[in-house]
This record gives C-alpha cells, sequence and structure tokens, in this order.
C-alpha cells in the first residue's frame, strides 16, 4: 500500500460541526506489557529519542519537552499514518509533535508497532491501539504532564487507531483524526487505490474487522472527537469521516467534523492553514 501524506493543510473551509456533549466512561481490556527497561523519564526541556512499553512489543518515539516551570502541562500524542515498510514513523510526525511542544505541550511523536524504532508487526488496528492506550498512560505519567489534559492525535492509519485507543479506555481527554479509516469492511469496495483492496484482504481482514473499524466501535468513544477530512478524498473516501460523525451524534456524543474543500488524502500546506486554527481551538478548548 502507497505511502500516506502526513500533512499540513488549508483552503477555506466547509465546516460541518455537531458538537452534541455527552460523556461517558470508556473501557478497554489490559493486556500484557513488553519485558523492557523505559527510557528514565526526563525532566528537563529538549528533544529525546525515547522507548516505552506497548502491548507486549516494545515502541519508540521521540519526545519533545518544552521548559516547565511549577504549572503542569498539557500533552499530546501525535501518530502517523500508513508508510513502506523500515519507515521511521516518528519521524513522519515530528514536525507535527514540535510545534505543539513550541505552544507548550510536552509531544511525543510515536511509531506505531510494525515501524521502526518500534517491533512487531503492522495489523491494521489490532492490537496497536492498546499500544496507544499504553503510551498515552505512559505520556501522561511524565514530569511536569497534567495527567487529565493528554490528547491523541493521528493521521490515516494513525486517525484510525487513535479513535480506537479512544474506544479501549485510553487515558485522555481529547481525539483528533486527519482522514481516518473508521469502516474497514466498507473501504474495502469503495476505495480508489487499486493496492488497498489487497492489503486489506491480507493485513485487515485476518481477525475480523469490526474491531478494527471505529464507526464499529463507536458507542465507546466517550471523549470529544474531530475529524479533519479532504472533500475530494477517495483513497480513505470521504464518508468513512463523515459516518462516524453522523454516529457519534445520533449516540449524543461530542463530534466535531471538518471537511477541508478541494482536499484529497493528506493536506496541503494551504489546506492544513484551514485545518490548523480548527484543530488548536478544539485542543484549547478541551486542554486549556
Amino acid at each position: 500500500m502507497p505511502t500516506d501524506v502526513h500533512g499540513s493543510g488549508t483552503a477555506s473551509p466547509r465546516l460541518a460541526a455537531a458538537i452534541l456533549i455527552s460523556l461517558a466512561a470508556g473501557c478497554a481490556g489490559e493486556r500484557g506489557v513488553a519485558t523492557l527497561t523505559p527510557t528514565p523519564p526526563p525532566s528537563t526541556a529538549g528533544r529525546f529519542d525515547v522507548r516505552l512499553p506497548g502491548s507486549g512489543v516494545e515502541l519508540g518515539g521521540i519526545l519533545f519537552r518544552p521548559e516547565i516551570g511549577s504549572d503542569r502541562r498539557a500533552a499530546i500524542l501525535v501518530l502517523h499514518g500508513w508508510a513502506p515498510a523500515g519507515t521511521n514513523g516518528a519521524a513522519l510526525v515530528e514536525a507535527r509533535a514540535r510545534r505543539y511542544s513550541e505552544a507548550g505541550m510536552v509531544a511525543l511523536a510515536l511509531s506505531m508497532r510494525g515501524w521502526p524504532p518500534s517491533g512487531g508487526v503492522d495489523d491494521c488496528g489490532l492490537e496497536q491501539p492498546d499500544d496507544v492506550v499504553r503510551a498515552a498512560a505512559w505520556l501522561g505519567s511524565q514530569p511536569g504532564v497534567d495527567p487529565g489534559r493528554v490528547a491523541l492525535l493521528g493521521f490515516s492509519q494513525g486517525g484510525q487507531v487513535v479513535l480506537l485507543a479512544g474506544a479501549r479506555g485510553a487515558p485522555v481527554r481529547a481525539i483528533v483524526a486527519y482522514y481516518p479509516v473508521t469502516d474497514v469492511a466498507r473501504w474495502k469496495p469503495t476505495t480508489s487505490h487499486p493496492d488497498i483492496p489487497g492489503h486489506i484482504v491480507a493485513v485487515c481482514e485476518p481477525g475480523g474487522t469490526a474491531r478494527r473499524s471505529p464507526l464499529v466501535q463507536a458507542a465507546s468513544v466517550a471523549v470529544p472527537i474531530l475529524l479533519v477530512h479532504g472533500e475530494q478524498d477517495t483513497r480513505v473516501p470521504t464518508e468513512q469521516s463523515v459516518l462516524l460523525h453522523e454516529a457519534m451524534a445520533a449516540l449524543g456524543r461530542r463530534s466535531t467534523l471538518l471537511l477541508v474543500p478541494g482536499a484529497q488524502h493528506g493536506l496541503t500546506a494551504d489546506e492544513e492553514a484551514v485545518a490548523r486554527p480548527v484543530v488548536e481551538g478544539f485542543l484549547e478548548s478541551l486542554l486549556g
């Protein structure tokens, strides 16, 4: 499956937002922690290569810490999308994590299992969300972090995974998903990319698609979500976000949908300029 674009974007938005508030606690099963010695928690400002336990695998990432005084900071975990084997996943979203750190947050750019420096193999959102649940708890435990103000943000497959992590009880207050897959079974016949159906057969269907689909798990997503999707995305069709947004609204959950005019899969710099104030406003409203 060809590389996702994990971009920034802007054009001029058509914002379809339904903010229907109702928070109920999600829950998720705990799985075994990998036996490893995590990176000692850094307490100074800077950029740090870190390793931490996932659900039976070792995860690797890049942690950015701003200068922290007496007040504890909000934190955000940033997750990349699909990329060719051997690609450093954390490096793909390092710039985004750095940007949030420069705004005063503690930020973790994390590689999903299957992409170095993390271990394991890509499983299309089966065990990867459990890794993110553990990584979010690790991030919330870092020196100077307020564990009640942690958010998740993911692109494409990373968006799918952070939504699933929310359904499995990740200890976070907000989730942002850029152009996520939300219904794997529906994605197979609707994508325009010729290589994706074969990838779904080989990687996503073994073990079933329901557990991998945020739309199927929507009732368990208790925290507010923001979905950002290009209006002309055919690789991960725009309806993938629209359907989840409608399902969350029907459940009385807080969901905001931003459809970026003219955008396809991945956002250009101009298109990200449309999304950026919406994303930052959403995070600020929930994290302070």
